[in-house]
């Protein structure tokens, strides 16, 4: 049985982008503020589990100076 990378954990996008990942057919465009919020290693977006979930987890990981840690502790 594999460990779980991110148990609980939101990133917030600091600026709208486009942005072309490995393994995705065509740009997908982002909102400044966008969540992506990471549980047990799924990716959520709005509430539903995220397509693409490998490249979008492997693009916010490569690059963290785009986004702001929200994970908020309840």
């Amino acid at each position: 049985m594999s460990r779980v990378k991110y148990s609980n954990k939101v990133f917030r996008l600091k600026k709208a982008m486009e942005v072309n990942l490995n393994g995705v057919p065509q740009p997908l465009t982002f909102t400044m503020g966008e969540e992506f919020h990471i549980v047990a290693d799924v990716l959520y977006m709005n509430g539903f589990r995220a397509m693409f979930q490998k490249p979008i987890i492997d693009w916010i990981e490569a690059n963290p100076n785009l986004f702001v840690d929200d994970t908020r502790q309840f």
